[in-house]
């Protein structure tokens, strides 16, 4: 006999492609009896109604980005109107970073319980609250990226700056010392004429003897 808690209506956002086949295995193996619903882009319908392990599909339109913000009322109405069970987030990555917009998606279906599954097949079960701390975690990690980078270029841009700075300056004063160089080279030393005779006309009667 079927247990009660176990959820029988199932949503699956398909925002990772890599992880949705072994999830969708792993959903059906835990839960036989279970009805899976897919979130999707329009252009992957025709690869869903292949799989016999989905029984309905939620068209999310165009978009390749999936959020409360990209998706159309009816669709988010379509969702709610649905009243899942359980709601599932797909993720490429073990931790989930990144993907606080699915789990956003997830949670405003008003599912009864939320799950995030990885590319290793596990998953992490949280509530409003969990997607909350993600989201803000996520968008402070990237604020400070931003400020980190933008930082980065500015110290680098004033470096720069200063390097090319001084070597103008030693450019300018080589070019000086080399004109100072050159107008001591052109201007002509008077040097004193008919040293030796006023020093002989200068000696002593006997020192003129003696020469």
């Amino acid at each position: 006999m079927e247990e009660p808690a176990k959820p029988k209506k199932i949503l699956l956002i398909r925002s990772a492609t890599n992880t949705f086949n072994a999830t969708v295995k792993s959903l059906k193996c835990e839960f036989r009896n279970s009805k899976i619903a897919v979130l999707a882009p329009e252009s992957a319908r025709k690869v869903l109604e292949r799989d016999s392990n989905v029984n309905s599909i939620i068209s999310a339109g165009d978009t390749n980005r999936m959020s409360i913000l990209s998706l159309k009322n009816k669709v988010i109405k379509e969702m709610r109107s649905g009243k899942f069970d359980l709601a599932v987030s797909l993720y490429n990555i073990d931790h989930g970073m990144g993907y606080s917009n699915i789990d956003c998606l997830a949670w405003a279906s008003g599912s009864k319980s939320i799950r995030g599954y990885n590319a290793r097949g596990t998953f992490v079960e949280f509530n409003g609250w969990g997607i909350i701390k993600k989201y803000f975690l996520e968008k402070t990690s990237f604020t400070w990226f931003i400020v980190n980078t933008f930082t980065t270029i500015i110290l680098f841009t004033f470096i720069t700056l200063g390097i090319l700075l001084e070597w103008a300056i030693r450019q300018v004063f080589a070019l000086t010392s080399l004109k100072n160089i050159h107008s001591l080279r052109k201007q002509k030393v008077p040097f004193p004429q008919h040293t030796e005779t006023k020093n002989i006309h200068s000696l002593t009667p006997k020192a003129h003897q003696k020469i």
